[in-house]
């Protein structure tokens, strides 16, 4: 009978275990033990760790590198074994490069000798052409990839865009974009530089993917991989427009400095600032890119996306957004599901010209509900503030 009683008690509890194992794939934590991947409100250390603030960057990279599932809109982590819950440390695996371990590094290289844009020499075609600007780096606006671009949106190619930064702050929060015009700075909204998350702490360049750290690898087509490392550089200076007003929702752009200038790639390179302004060009027939890793509404983004959005022409947009728009806002989107988004702010509208990109807006505000149909969001203009951006490079205007 005893015999019979154990026998019950094993079935029983290979029962469970198949059915916990069946329920919770198998995984790897970050030190190499066995883990089970589930919801990280159900992995005690984690979920504490995770509700922490603020956290160290060790903390923080912990987390990232326990992500164990991209299927699911809940975050989901390698937990480990309760048994060790009571023992629990953080201990995230440091790479040679990690930006944990070397924070201060900076490649000294020669400093490049500027190159003016060339302006157009048409002037009869009502557009304004403003001042000359100088591109730090020589070429810009030129993308990397050659693939089609995908007009209903959708990710990106791990190598479209590589202007694209994103805004890393206090605690490893994830919260606007921005786009490399410089070797050392980058563009960004003025209301990314002093929100609720305080100021933007570090700048990433060749993101692609934000659940996978410091490599991402991209299946390509024909078979096999691309894979990119992430760059990180500290904040130096942030830079408000003088005149960003966020009840008014106007002058909304900012420039970062960064520590040391980014070494540039096929992953790393610069977007053109306009020379003109296009505004006169721009009809129902264009339309503009915006990229980045925003909310696609409630739903943060892991990986680069894309999407196409139309011109609206300014007396349309004041009819739907029902307050005055001005001449150094842009009008874009309206169609339904394709549309920036939380999380996007400060990243470019893009303008292809003649295979060149330009950033002739930043993404500023737009309804809460993303992506409805006939409502567009709102771009800051940035030929209007081409002047007050290069006085910001060349140092002649300060914070």
């Amino acid at each position: 009978m005893e015999f019979l009683i154990k026998i019950s008690v094993v079935s029983l509890y290979v029962l469970y275990l198949s059915h916990y194992s069946g329920a919770y794939k198998q995984c790897k934590v970050p030190n190499g033990d066995a883990g089970l991947c589930l919801q990280i409100t159900k992995c005690q250390p984690l979920n504490d760790l995770y509700l922490k603030k603020p956290k160290t960057e060790k903390e923080h990279l912990f987390i990232q590198q326990s992500i164990c599932s991209k299927d699911s809109p809940k975050l989901k982590v390698c937990c480990p074994s309760e048994s060790v819950w009571s023992s629990f440390k953080p201990n995230p695996v440091i790479f040679p490069d990690s930006p944990v371990l070397f924070t201060n590094k900076v490649t000294r290289k020669p400093p490049i000798k500027p190159i003016l844009s060339p302006v157009p020499l048409t002037l009869d075609t009502g557009i304004e052409y403003g001042p000359r600007i100088k591109d730090y780096q020589g070429t810009c606006g030129v993308d990397s990839s050659n693939a089609n671009k995908i007009s209903g949106g959708g990710p990106t190619n791990i190598d479209e865009y590589p202007w694209l930064a994103l805004l890393e702050y206090a605690g490893g929060a994830l919260a606007c974009g921005g786009s490399l015009i410089s070797a050392k700075f980058v563009l960004t909204a003025a209301h990314c530089l002093a929100g609720s998350s305080g100021k933007p702490v570090k700048v990433r360049l060749a993101e692609y993917n934000i659940t996978s750290y410091p490599t991402d690898y991209v299946e390509i087509d024909g078979g096999g991989t691309d894979s990119i490392n992430v760059t990180i550089i500290p904040v130096k200076h942030v830079i408000k427009h003088p005149d960003f007003n966020r009840a008014l929702r106007i002058n909304d752009i900012g420039v970062i400095e960064m520590t040391h200038r980014a070494t540039f790639s096929d992953f790393i390179k610069t977007i053109c600032l306009p020379p003109a302004n296009y505004m006169n060009e721009f009809n129902k027939n264009t339309n503009f890119t915006v990229a980045g890793w925003g909310n696609d509404n409630a739903i943060r983004n892991e990986v680069k996306l894309q999407v196409m959005v139309p011109f609206m022409p300014t007396d349309q947009c004041i009819k739907v957004q029902g307050n005055e728009i001005l001449d150094t806002q842009i009008c874009a989107g309206g169609i339904k599901g394709k549309d920036s988004c939380s999380g996007d702010s400060g990243g470019p509208l893009m303008y292809e010209k003649n295979q060149i990109y330009y950033a002739v807006g930043v993404v500023s505000y737009g309804r809460e509900m993303c992506g409805t149909e006939g409502v567009p969001a709102v771009y800051t203009n940035v030929f209007k503030y081409v002047d007050w951006i290069r006085g910001v490079m060349d140092g002649s205007i300060t914070a």
